[in-house]
């Protein structure tokens, strides 16, 4: 039995996000272990194999000028989420590590005093210190769902993110690409919305505040 590790290819151990797949190097990684090893086992079809690896790297190569284009066009984005799913996406969007980020702890319920990490996570959302809000779908509490209504009554954009590849896309690569995408249309919807913002007169600006 032979067997390939994702988190060995990009040094990854115990304790590390498991979410590999978001991550641009683990995706590159695996493929060619996964090409290599087959042609390995099955040396009369490394062709195929070989072919396979080609197509993957032309999709991957799309992923990565997305990627480009989002972060070139909307430089120092800053975050919160609801869990950690797509930490190695936004990092290979151009959202580092050091970028504020808001991790909530799902609590099953909201406590009557909640804790400093939810009324900390909460003040990010209602004063606009983070941009977007990474909304894991499959793991949801009462704290999550709280969340996610703060940031839409404060107009901070919501991208649901599943941990598993939802049903109705055929490929890894199309569906990184079309988280890719959706968070890059939330952005440029937001920055027309400014743009016209800005050229409303301010008084007039203030006769549409409730």
């Amino acid at each position: 039995m032979v067997s390939v590790s994702a988190a060995q290819m990009v040094g990854a151990v115990e304790g590390d996000n498991p979410h590999l797949w978001f991550s641009s190097d683990a995706r590159n990684a695996m493929a060619k272990e996964l090409a290599d090893t087959y042609s390995r086992i099955m040396p009369a079809q490394k062709k195929y194999f070989n072919n396979k690896l080609t197509a993957w790297n032309r999709r991957e190569k799309k992923i990565e000028k997305d990627m480009k284009a989002f972060s070139d066009s909307h430089k120092n984005v800053s975050y919160a989420a609801t869990e950690p799913v797509a930490y190695y996406l936004l990092s290979d969007m151009g959202s580092p590590t050091t970028r504020r980020r808001g991790i909530c702890n799902r609590p099953a319920r909201i406590p009557s005093q909640p804790p400093p990490i939810f009324r900390n996570f909460q003040e990010l959302l209602e004063k606009h210190k983070v941009e977007v809000l990474i909304n894991d779908t499959q793991s949801t509490s009462d704290a999550t769902n709280t969340l996610t209504g703060i940031a839409y009554k404060s107009d901070v954009p919501v991208l649901d993110v599943s941990e598993q590849m939802p049903s109705d896309y055929t490929s890894l690569t199309s569906w990184i690409r079309a988280l890719i995408l959706s968070l890059t249309d939330m952005f440029d919807e937001q920055s027309d919305a400014d743009d016209q913002d800005a050229q409303v007169p301010t008084a007039r600006r203030k006769t549409r505040i409730p």
